[in-house]
């Protein structure tokens, strides 16, 4: 009996060891590829990751910025390789020319990047309950770029947030504004009554725009906002005028871009902004060209600039807090019969039959990854470009950026601001128009 009691009790153990071993499996519902930086260990959602590579002899891109060690060819696909160590300034000895990396090639938007790390070591399942909130102390990287801390088989893994590294915006809605302003919503009506309907819906307006479409309301803009909600009034009923959603705030935005956003500049843009462009007979230009995105902009800038100023140097510091618009902007291709005449002096055909702009032309540009409000230090500008930028920039950092314009700005430069935006009145700005084109001076 006593035999039979402990067989039971062995078998017992084993279906609960069973049990047990089919619950850790159920569990793991999250799977990551890790890695190491600076002897810390990392993960990537695998969903992200293509494939891991070695690779080097990564062909060189002028003018980009220092942690794009260049450009690879993956198979016919030529993806920029960034290194992960220098983005997030971690110190990296120097490398030998041939010198093989440990590359993870990832999926971002659909679109395709190699990040360079240390070593990479495996792919770990685990249970996405396990990951816990990231905290500063777990990296020397930005909290903003974490997506969570988790630990496995005695290894604390920091969880990258590839999205927010890459993607063209972070995609995490910001929920606890959103609260705020559904919760105004619902009590300021009462608190409020004495305010006329129209300035109450304009007032709620306002708040959800900076919530649901980070466009925040000001005396830059407020000219185009009173305009649009009489146009948002005849198009809406009564009880539909206020945004449920991030779609309702596009819808609203939709008219308020420049012209010729996001692509090269129309032959006519492109000779308004020439007429509106100073005479200058310094020897260097400089230009502070902010939220540049995929380089069309910027691009388009460069050309006219040659044909205003032909014998200066002409230097173009582009930003963009995109990186992944940054990093193909220096590769950025063109076709000759989508643009006009103006830029095909300035192209040339590269060996897979592209046209990309010639190296006069990008030799003018630094096209460099950076949030204009902690820009690193420049030049004073004879021309700043910063169309459709101050809008996206909360009331304290456009006040900011306004008084670093002021600053930066020589006597005789010119800010070219949004079609829809504008320096305050009695700011110390005169206002100048050509045609679409909209530009400040100084007093």
């Amino acid at each position: 009996m006593a035999a039979e009691l402990q067989t039971k009790d062995i078998t017992d153990t084993e279906d609960r060891e069973k049990d047990g071993r089919s619950e850790r499996i159920a569990v793991i519902d999250y799977k990551m590829v890790t890695f190491s930086l600076a002897g810390k260990d990392y993960g990537i959602d695998i969903m992200q990751v293509k494939e891991i590579a070695k690779a080097g002899r990564f062909t060189y891109v002028p003018n980009t910025s220092p942690f794009v060690l260049g450009v690879y060819n993956l198979r016919g696909d030529i993806i920029p390789i960034i290194d992960l160590r220098i983005f997030f300034n971690i110190p990296v000895k120097a490398r030998a020319n041939d010198a093989l990396e440990n590359l993870i090639i990832i999926n971002v938007e659909d679109q395709t990047f190699g990040i360079v790390v240390d070593e990479i070591d495996k792919v770990v399942g685990i249970s996405k309950s396990t990951i816990q909130p990231p905290h500063p102390i777990f990296g020397d990287i930005n909290i903003k770029y974490i997506h969570g801390v988790v630990e496995n088989q005695g290894r604390l893994y920091i969880l990258l947030e590839v999205s927010r590294i890459f993607g063209t915006r972070a995609k995490a809605a910001e929920a606890e504004k959103v609260q705020e302003v559904q919760e105004k919503l619902s009590t300021e009506p009462v608190s409020r009554a004495e305010t006329s309907r129209e300035e109450l819906d304009l007032s709620f307006i306002n708040d959800t725009l900076a919530a649901l479409g980070k466009f925040y309301v000001s005396h830059v803009n407020d000219r185009w906002v009173k305009a649009r909600f009489e146009q948002w009034r005849d198009m809406r009923s009564p009880a539909d005028l206020q945004f449920q959603s991030e779609e309702d705030a596009r819808a609203y935005l939709e008219t308020f871009a420049s012209p010729e956003s996001g692509s090269f500049w129309s032959d006519q843009y492109a000779s308004e902004f020439m007429k509106i462009l100073p005479q200058n007979q310094a020897k260097q230009i400089n230009v502070w060209n902010i939220g540049c995105g995929k380089g069309h902009e910027t691009y388009s800038l460069a050309v006219i600039l040659k044909e205003k100023y032909p014998n200066a140097r002409i230097r173009i510091y582009a930003n963009d807090s995109d990186l992944l618009a940054i990093s193909n902007a220096p590769m950025l291709t063109v076709d000759p019969a989508q643009v006009s005449p103006r830029y095909k002096t300035w192209l040339v055909q590269g060996v897979g039959g592209g046209w990309t702009f010639n190296q006069t032309i990008k030799d003018i540009i630094l096209f460099e990854y950076h949030d204009c409000t902690n820009q690193n230090a420049i030049p004073n500008m004879d021309l700043v470009v910063a169309r459709d930028v101050l809008s996206f920039m909360n009331v304290k950092q456009q006040a900011s950026m306004m008084a670093d314009l002021s600053e930066k700005l020589k006597d005789n430069g010119i800010v070219v601001l949004g079609a829809n935006e504008a320096m305050p009145q009695h700011s110390g700005w005169l206002r100048t128009v050509e045609g679409k084109v909209v530009a400040f001076s100084k007093e």
